[in-house]
């Protein structure tokens, strides 16, 4: 009988034990958990956000706690997937950058200049023609009948002309002799039937309608058998070797645009291709309603693709500043309110793989692809100032912590711009 009344006594005791092992743990979840949201509603209330310490690798720490894709990324050593750009040290231009469209250097509408049936049509519209290539040739059959009839009448007024001066090699007195001859050829016409000859013989040459340049044939109008009278269209030739734009460019911007800057134009219709010329004019008139000035761009057009009549806009070099370290304008992220880069340090030369740093960067000026790197006005000594060359991260990397372990996508690209990657960086 004791020996169960202890042993129910042990048990008893047990589960008193057991209980209050639950409740204590119990208490401090709870504990935690009120802690935990004290410490989310003070940080929650701080408007400045945590104080930065200046130094890259620990606020990267901070902002990786603060963001769970970035923390995940730094704890792993999983190459993540990124790309490069190379961070350029040369020339900054600031473009300036306008509408317009596309128009032919040369056009020459081709019209007939005497009558006649169309005998031969050898262009074909859109086909390339050489300078003085033949489009069209109407029948000559009454002009070369004009040209015989003219030459036959230069030679009987020539015959005459020397009827009427056979003895005069007699006359000592040169003056008389030049005022005989002069007097000759008017009395027998000589003059009217030599230039009624030259006549006859240009409208023979107006039946030949050739190309007066190189170029492609346009709105081609006649086919052999039909009869053109003068003045009527027979085709156009079209010089597209080189294309102009008139780009409507601000009063403003005017004053950054001068003739021979360099130029490049690009295209809805021609996606992916970028053009590249010179402004060849600048009108100094300013369209009042528009308050827009005509500037005229010359493009290259070696394989006719740019046509003419299609809109296109224009980028034109204005403010050129040398000896300037840029790099394109995704490379920068904000961090802490501060403007960041990821430079690349491969973890041997040459290699795709390596670390991402994160350096603090000074902007300056920018244009609508790149963003200056200028050192910082106070001399701040954690400012990043790039030599040029390096490699910057400029996609992928919106999430990435200091020292995170990445993989260049583009490196073949990158190695092809430069023989040698560079093999990393320094502040």
């Amino acid at each position: 009988m004791r020996a169960r009344l202890r042993t129910g006594l042990r048990d008893y005791t047990v589960r008193r034990m057991k209980s209050r092992h639950w409740v204590t743990l119990f208490v401090f979840l709870i504990g935690g958990a009120a802690l935990v949201g004290i410490f989310l509603r003070l940080n929650a209330d701080e408007e400045d956000g945590p104080e930065l310490t200046g130094d890259a690798a620990t606020d990267s720490v901070v902002a990786a706690v603060e963001n769970t894709a970035s923390a995940a990324a730094f704890a792993t050593e999983i190459a993540l997937p990124v790309e490069g750009a190379v961070i350029e040290r040369d020339t900054f231009v600031i473009w300036v950058s306008a509408t317009g469209r596309a128009a032919p250097r040369r056009i020459a509408p081709i019209h007939a200049e005497v009558e006649g049936s169309v005998v031969e049509a050898p262009a074909i519209e859109g086909r390339y023609v050489r300078d003085g290539d033949l489009l069209v040739q109407l029948d000559p059959t009454l002009y070369e009948l004009g040209v015989r009839q003219a030459r036959a009448q230069l030679d009987r007024a020539e015959a005459e002309f020397q009827d009427k001066i056979l003895f005069d090699d007699e006359i000592e007195d040169p003056a008389d002799r030049a005022e005989r001859e002069r007097l000759a050829r008017i009395r027998v016409g000589l003059d009217e039937r030599e230039a009624a000859l030259e006549e006859a013989e240009y409208q023979l040459a107006k039946t030949r309608l050739t190309a007066p340049f190189s170029g492609r044939v346009a709105n081609m109008a006649v086919a052999v058998g039909r009869r053109v009278g003068v003045g009527d269209s027979v085709a156009t030739i079209v010089d597209l070797s080189q294309i102009e734009i008139d780009a409507e460019v601000l009063h403003t911007e005017l004053p950054l645009v001068a003739v021979g800057r360099e130029a490049t134009a690009t295209f809805a219709a021609i996606p992916g291709q970028v053009f590249h010329g010179r402004v060849v004019s600048v009108n100094p008139l300013v369209d009042p309603e528009s308050e827009t000035a005509r500037v005229t761009v010359r493009l290259a057009n070696p394989e006719s693709q740019i046509v003419p009549g299609l809109p296109g806009v224009v980028r034109i070099a204005g403010r050129q500043l040398a000896d300037r370290t840029f790099v394109p304008k995704a490379a920068i992220v904000e961090r802490q309110r501060r403007q960041v880069v990821f430079v690349f340090e491969p973890a041997e030369p040459g290699s795709a793989r390596g670390r991402a740093q994160w350096k603090y960067v000074t902007t300056g000026l920018e244009n609508d692809t790149s963003v200056e790197i200028v050192a910082a006005a106070d001399g701040a000594d954690d400012t990043y100032v790039p030599a040029g060359g390096e490699v910057v991260l400029v996609d992928g990397h919106a999430t990435l912590t200091h020292d995170a372990n990445v993989e260049i996508e583009n490196h073949e690209a990158l190695a092809s711009d430069r023989a040698v990657v560079p093999s990393g960086s320094g502040n």
